[in-house]
């Protein structure tokens, strides 16, 4: 047996584990799945008339901010190897196409321009944990011994 039969045979595959979870694996299909079914929503929900859109909020702006919000997760859920960079500026341009694509219909800018800045500010909300995670990685922990008075 070579080195790589062995390190593949005691790499740990678990969901909680050190190693890699497979690609293949139950959570990983279901968090493509719910990618795919969220950016699939948006899409119907901005080119169906407006009366046959189920309402989920008092707040048509919430309603935008919250789809955005959790396609965002669920993008950065299903596509864990690709640079979180690239996939929230494709989901700015997204935004910005979709909002845009009603001005071929005649629909006038300042809705538009409200209903785009509740997209932007759902990516900006599921964004901002990842945001302050890494400006917190740059402060170690220190460890202190039990002798070392706090300063």
């Amino acid at each position: 047996m070579g080195w790589a039969e062995m390190s593949e045979t005691r790499e740990d595959r678990s969901l909680f584990g050190p190693g890699r979870y497979p690609d293949a694996g139950p959570l990983a299909v279901a968090s493509r799945l719910s990618f795919i079914g969220a950016v699939a929503a948006i899409i119907v929900a901005v080119y169906l008339p407006p009366s046959m859109v189920p309402r989920f909020a008092r707040s048509h702006y919430l309603e935008h901010f919250a789809a955005f919000y959790v396609v965002l997760l669920a993008a950065l859920a299903a596509m864990p190897r690709a640079r979180r960079r690239s996939v929230i500026i494709g989901f700015v341009i997204f935004a910005t196409c979709l909002e845009a694509s009603h001005l071929l219909a005649g629909a006038t800018v300042e809705p538009l321009v409200n209903n785009w800045v509740a997209d932007l500010g759902g990516l900006a909300a599921a964004t901002a944990p990842i945001v302050v995670e890494r400006y917190r990685r740059r402060f170690p922990r220190v460890v202190r011994t039990s002798d070392e008075a706090p300063p």
